[in-house]
């Protein structure tokens, strides 16, 4: 399992939403956890997946795009191997 970081700098709350109404809430294959919020910086969204594959899949369904669309600026990206998750759901 991969944890992946995205922070947003000057990324909005509104910039969030639009994107969310573009694309499908619904949980993507592999996905495990996705939690979003604003920080001092902008935004910070953390998700779970299974593999590599699975994020490739969802950002070629439709998030990239729909990213470029609501003029997110360029991500930071941190990742890590998942030893443990818990508490989801």
């Amino acid at each position: 399992m991969i944890c992946r970081i995205y922070d947003v700098p000057g990324a909005t709350i509104e910039q969030y939403e639009e994107v969310a109404g573009k694309i499908s809430m619904d949980k993507p294959q592999g996905a495990h956890a996705h939690i979003a919020g604003k920080n001092d910086r902008g935004l910070q969204v953390i998700e779970v997946w299974d593999s590599q594959e699975d994020i490739d899949r969802y950002m070629n369904a439709g998030l990239g795009k729909a990213m470029q669309a609501a003029n997110l600026p360029e991500p930071s990206i941190s990742e890590f191997e998942v030893h443990k998750l818990d508490w989801v759901g």
